[in-house]
């Protein structure tokens, strides 16, 4: 008998529960583990071993690469290390070579964040635009020009997107694309008349040239401020497009400039047999191309080389929508409508000289 009431006690002291007093600290259980020592060495991972540092080089390439960084943080900062670069080296010999640099911008264009596209277009506008008229960009034209389909497939991309802001945004990066390389952004494949396309989709007037009703745009913000700044914006950028397209600059020459051109041209045919500037220089024949009253928008995504063939595009295919469009906006009023008849008669100025050469 005694044994077996020893062995109950036991077994209840399993179930007392122990009474806490006030000062004193909970008893350790019997399955505690002390963590109380110290240790004598650091690991640290990936240590680089190279006592040397790394290259401009190799750190201009490692941003590139987090140009594709899923946090926007990390694409902004990317960006602004690479003009801080760019921006201390000479033009002459650049840290990094221009075809790997120009096609890993170009997408950013389309990029969903407006902080990444606007320190996209400071990086541009800054590489690419000397502030003095005396000195030339860090990023020579003719490297640009090298690089201008690749930026019009993705500006045509913006112009056409699902978001609203990324279309606000598109006519930004053609503006700076028609102030760096001109005409260049115009007379390649697929940049006039695709662009004109691109044109019509952004600014609501597809339905125009068949009588149907016109939209405003395609902005559509809930912020009435939003949706008349970018509407001023792309009438701008429009503006600017067809100036550059078919509107030719009227050279007013000096007196000495007459001169030194009729000791150096005497004859009067001398441009006739120059050196040609353009590559298809028998475009505006049409030889081996469809009819111009019967092109269509897919005959006019084609290269558009002088500014005869982009006026026929013009005249056959797009007039018609574009004008009923900036008719509809020129009726608003106000300041979205003077922008629209500013385009207009940079249209009409075009037009009528297209038709003066013809007569």
């Amino acid at each position: 008998m005694g044994s077996s009431s020893k062995k109950k006690k036991e077994k209840q002291k399993d179930f007392v529960k122990p009474k806490l007093k006030v000062g004193k600290t909970k008893p350790k259980a019997d399955n505690h583990t002390s963590t109380s020592f110290k240790a004598k060495a650091i690991v640290v991972g990936h240590q680089s071993l190279n006592t040397a540092a790394p290259t401009v080089q190799s750190q201009l390439k490692h941003n590139l690469t987090l140009l594709n960084h899923h946090a926007y943080t990390t694409r902004r900062d990317s960006l602004a290390h690479i003009a801080s670069v760019f921006s201390s080296s000479p033009a002459s010999n650049p840290p990094i070579s221009y075809s790997v640099l120009l096609p890993a911008l170009a997408p950013l264009i389309v990029d969903s964040t407006a902080p990444v596209r606007t320190q996209l277009l400071t990086l541009l506008n800054s590489l690419t635009k000397s502030k003095d008229p005396r000195q030339d960009a860090i990023i020579p034209v003719d490297a640009i020009q090298m690089h201008t389909p690749r930026f019009l497939l993705y500006i045509h991309s913006a112009m056409t997107h699902i978001s609203a802001e990324i279309r606000a945004n598109s006519t930004n990066f053609l503006s700076w694309l028609l102030d760096v390389v001109g005409e260049e952004a115009v007379r390649g494949a697929k940049g006039w008349g695709k662009t004109l396309k691109c044109w019509i989709v952004l600014l609501g007037w597809e339905g125009a040239k068949s009588g149907q009703s016109v939209r405003g745009s395609t902005i559509e913000f809930s912020d009435p401020g939003k949706n008349k700044k970018a509407s001023l914006q792309h009438l701008g950028v429009l503006k600017q497009f067809l100036s550059t397209g078919i509107l030719e600059e009227e050279v007013q020459l000096s007196y000495f400039d007459i001169k030194n051109r009729s000791l150096l041209l005497p004859h009067q045919y001398s441009d006739a047999y120059m050196m040609p500037k353009t590559s298809n220089i028998y475009g505006h024949l049409n030889l081996f191309g469809v009819l111009a009253e019967n092109l269509s928008e897919e005959d006019a995504e084609g290269s558009a080389e002088d500014c005869d063939s982009r006026r026929r595009i013009m005249t056959n295919v797009f007039e018609g929508s574009i004008r009923t469009g900036l008719q509809a906006r020129l009726q608003e009023g106000g300041e979205v409508g003077r922008a629209a008849g500013a385009v207009l008669k940079v249209l009409d100025k075009a037009l009528k000289t297209e038709d003066n050469e013809m007569t």
